[in-house]
């Protein structure tokens, strides 16, 4: 008679990571140009999530924390009229005199609405978002919200 049952062995099982489980991403020591796997979300000491770098990167080299660079605008006259809007632009948006910058499509929301603000940012809008100076791997990076 044959044993058919399932071999387990340590090599063959592998842990998965739950949804409260940060997976380590490894970090790259190469400076080289951004991607999709350029950016990882995670915990941030400034306020609640950030963007962290997964390699470094030499000052002025594209950041790709957007698919489009272009920056939707939503009045408080719109907002007023929709309160649903108003909610979503308060929570995701940075706010300006006249108007909010949000995502341009709440749904879908590119790494890069997670940036959180400084004063001495190391990324800054420049013919889209550039590194301001070299950034190191497993750096958070940060913008000027007035910049938007």
């Amino acid at each position: 008679m044959t044993d058919h049952a399932p071999r387990d062995s340590a090599a063959e099982r592998t842990e998965k990571p739950t949804n409260l489980t940060f997976v380590q991403i490894p970090l790259a020591t190469e400076p080289r140009e951004t991607d999709e796997r350029s950016f990882v979300l995670r915990p941030s000491g400034i306020a609640g999530v950030g963007v962290f770098i997964t390699h470094p990167v030499r000052k002025g080299t594209y950041l790709a924390l957007f698919l489009d660079d272009t920056i939707r605008r939503v009045t408080y006259a719109e907002m007023e009229k929709d309160p649903q809007l108003k909610a979503f632009c308060l929570v995701y948006g940075v706010e300006r005199e006249d108007y909010c910058c949000v995502p341009h499509s709440f749904s879908k929301m590119e790494v890069g609405w997670f940036l959180n603000h400084s004063t001495t940012p190391n990324a800054e809008r420049n013919d889209g978002w550039r590194a301001a100076r070299d950034i190191a791997a497993g750096e958070e990076i940060t913008i000027d919200y007035e910049a938007c």
